[in-house]
């Protein structure tokens, strides 16, 4: 009985172990190859919370994304292993492709670097971390998925393409410029932000979970639930003003000369709120 008890205890300790030394990697991916910092001293000895900040929510889009793989059905003790591996080591490249993808079309007027290590800037952070939890929920809900591994890689980059295209149509439907304010270090613009961001890559975890059942078929079923979180965030912009903050503007509050984090955060909370809500029901 005893020797049955420690033996799933035993794996689960190596899957542990595994899942562990890939955020080792992730972290020194993130500070030595991408940002090309010594991330304790620019903790500890300058104070950086904007750089704790982005790589807080890159290792937690990581871990969010491996639920998927810890999580599901055991395909053997070394296949399980490998396939955790091999999926951690394609998580942590394809976070750092997404934070490319969000300096490059995103935020295109500076460079996000400079302005989290240099400058601190809590909102551009704020950014980042939303990008990397957003991509997250939409790898774990790719593992959860059955088909082969390139077609979970075509779907994470149409996934990319909806949330990088969204968040320009935030931008453009903002009365504000964001990035205006973000070089201005508002960090309640780039909370606000992170939870459009968030709030979208939860309900695009909708449109590429399930199993792969041909093309056409799948990708229907994803413009149509892309078609709807669409018109859901919408919705959730609108109730988030009325319902939270009654005869307040939130943009306003967030761009006054001294911002308001607390409406950065309520706006931010009204999209991840709204999308968890949705994905729940759906």
């Amino acid at each position: 009985m005893e020797d049955t008890l420690l033996m799933p205890m035993g794996r689960a300790a190596v899957y542990l172990l595994e899942a562990f030394a890939l955020l080792v990697i992730a972290k020194w991916a993130y500070t030595g190859l991408y940002r090309r910092v010594d991330f304790k001293q620019q903790l500890f000895d300058k104070g950086n919370v904007a750089l704790a900040v982005s790589m807080a929510g890159y290792l937690f889009g990581i871990v969010i994304a491996m639920g998927g793989v810890l999580s599901g059905p055991s395909a053997g003790w070394l296949a399980d292993l490998q396939a955790s591996g091999l999926f951690g080591v394609m998580t942590i490249a394809m976070m750092l492709v997404a934070s490319w993808l969000c300096e490059k079309i995103l935020l295109p007027r500076f460079n996000n670097t400079k302005e989290v290590v240099e400058d601190q800037n809590l909102g551009t952070a704020f950014v980042e971390a939303g990008v990397h939890i957003a991509n997250g929920l939409i790898l774990l809900a790719i593992q959860q998925g059955s088909g082969e591994w390139w077609v979970g890689v075509v779907f994470w980059a149409l996934a990319q393409a909806v949330l990088l295209v969204l968040g320009l149509l935030y931008e453009k439907a903002t009365p504000h410029s964001i990035h205006e304010e973000l070089e201005r270090d508002n960090a309640a613009v780039g909370l606000a932000f992170a939870g459009v961001l968030i709030g979208m890559g939860n309900i695009i975890s909708l449109a590429v979970a399930g199993d792969f059942v041909g093309w056409k078929d799948s990708l229907i079923t994803f413009g149509a639930d892309v078609a709807f979180g669409l018109v859901i965030l919408l919705i959730i912009k609108r109730l988030t003003d009325v319902l939270l903050a009654p005869g307040v503007s939130l943009a306003e509050q967030q761009t006054q000369q001294t911002p308001r984090i607390g409406a950065g955060l309520l706006e931010a909370f009204g999209y991840v709120g709204g999308s968890m809500l949705v994905v729940w029901v759906f």
